[in-house]
């Protein structure tokens, strides 16, 4: 039977800081030693992020894993099509990894007495999703970034059934609950006890038998014991957003009180494939040095899971979905403090401009769409304020480029969304806007699509708001998308979604 999901609840804090920190002051142990994993059983285990994804089995000969393959923003390539992963290192013995292995993501069959071994039935068919999931990573924006994958020696990996053994290693799970729901931490302690726990190695599990689909996020450098996620309903959707919480992200709040989760900045658990498809929550291959607030305040941990050691390093350029050309401070405003002017932006005519000023929760931002920090503009009546990016990109004259925007305003008024083009000399050519908006509260995205005219060189993307209007509204997560992806949408730009 085909499962389709629901998303009840993130019901677990994510962890802030590595578990060094947490341990005492005194000499650290070399990472992969049997002094630090013994280390790591030892110290108290962190909580990991629980996502109840789907109602329980009540008949557990009718039990299925099998979920859905999420179709948006476009369809995936169907298996034939599918390109095949591969190993980034192969070990003899998959808990006991040489130091110097890749650091890698091993992949576990978990099942239990209560259902049988099934691994020969489906192992196959998790490979194809791990491929999905590395798929979905590599086409999420124009950098080539895809999964490292440890496997076992002993097996053929130049077709797919010697591949899919290899990467696919099963393990029974003793303790599972087969009568109820078996929790992450059940089958992380056998993952444990078993041996999988090496510094340099994350484990992902797909669990036969019902339980929860969850991971631990505190592993953003080093792996080992409780570097887990697991998904009990599987397909690339829903197993691609925990081995993206293993990765280290958290769910894509849009405000400080944890609430509000958009399945479009962190890839979905049911239709959506794509990964943080506007660069702006937490995972951004175009800048390696950014980082972003993964988590709700007061944490303050800052990260970027395109620089994780699992993940090969980023190239531009190839096609995806989401073909950015800002810098991470012209979408996220994050570099600069509540109040201050925001760098790399600039205004003209009647109004003037501040990174939000903070509200109840301390030193952040009270209104923005993700992450801590948005634009606040006032706008004053007797003529049209202009809030731009001040930085031109380069286009090419011809081509049709995507300007998108989240915008908010506790009050009422109307803006457009602006490209202007400008020439080799500098001198400007025209500005091309889109239909008048009406701000509200709902933080929609916003865009609107253009071809750069005759000798057009370079852009410049900004809001406008008309004249006659007394108002303040914000701006957040704003995106300029180069248009190269005809081959899937119906303009070559990237959908809102």
């Amino acid at each position: 039977m085909v499962h389709k999901r629901r998303l009840a609840a993130a019901c677990a804090l994510v962890v802030l800081v590595p578990l060094s920190v947490a341990r005492a002051a005194v000499a650290a142990p070399t990472p992969g030693s049997a002094q630090e994993a013994a280390a790591r059983r030892s110290a108290a285990p962190p909580k990991p992020v629980i996502d109840d994804v789907r109602p329980r089995s009540s008949r557990l000969n009718a039990w299925d894993p099998i979920g859905t393959e999420p179709t948006q923003p476009y369809p995936q390539p169907v298996d034939a099509s599918l390109p095949k992963r591969g190993c980034a290192t192969t070990v003899s013995s998959p808990t006991a990894p040489a130091t110097s292995s890749t650091p890698s993501m091993q992949i576990i069959y978990a099942w239990h007495d209560g259902l049988g071994n099934r691994y020969e039935e489906f192992v196959e068919r998790i490979a194809k999703i791990v491929d999905r999931i590395d798929w979905s990573i590599d086409n999420s924006s124009d950098y080539d970034q895809h999964l490292n994958l440890s496997c076992r020696t002993g097996f053929d990996t130049s077709g797919y059934p010697g591949y899919a053994r290899a990467l696919v290693v099963p393990e029974k799970i003793e303790a599972g609950n087969i009568g109820g729901s078996t929790p992450i931490e059940t089958v992380r302690d056998d993952i444990i006890a078993s041996g999988y726990e090496d510094a340099n190695r994350w484990y992902f599990v797909f669990q036969d038998f019902p339980g929860n689909s969850a991971a631990y996020t505190h592993c953003h450098t080093s792996g080992g014991a409780w570097c887990m996620g697991v998904a009990e309903a599987w397909d690339s959707g829903l197993a691609g957003h925990e081995l993206t919480h293993l990765l280290g992200a958290g769910h894509a709040w849009s405000k400080e009180d944890g609430g509000g989760y958009h399945a479009d900045i962190m890839t979905g658990w049911d239709e959506n494939w794509m990964l943080d498809q506007d660069f702006n929550t937490y995972y951004d291959p175009s800048e390696l040095g950014a980082t972003f607030h993964h988590d709700p305040y007061p944490s303050t941990y800052l990260g970027n899971i395109a620089t994780h050691p699992t993940l090969t390093t980023p190239t531009c350029c190839d096609v995806g979905f989401s073909n950015d050309m800002l810098t991470a401070q012209e979408r996220t405003i994050e570099a600069n403090p509540p109040w201050a002017g925001p760098t790399g932006f600039s205004i003209s005519g009647a109004g003037w401009m501040q990174v939000t000023p903070p509200g109840p929760e301390s030193a952040v931002s009270a209104r923005y769409y993700d992450g801590r920090r948005s634009v606040t503009v006032n706008v004053q009546s007797h003529a049209e304020a202009t809030v731009s990016v001040t930085r031109r990109p380069t286009v090419t004259a011809g081509t049709r480029y995507k300007f998108f925007a989240r915008l908010y305003t506790a009050t009422a008024g109307t803006v457009k969304l602006r490209m202007s083009w400008y020439n080799s000399a500098n001198a400007l050519i025209a500005h091309s806007d889109s239909a008048p908006i009406a701000v509200d509260t709902s933080w929609a995205e916003r865009s609107f699509s253009a071809v750069a005219p005759t000798g057009a060189t370079r852009v410049q993307v900004g809001v406008v708001s008309p004249s006659g209007q007394t108002f303040a509204y914000q701006l957040d997560s704003l995106q300029l998308n180069y248009c190269n992806n005809t081959a899937n949408t119906s303009d070559g730009c990237r959908t809102s979604v």
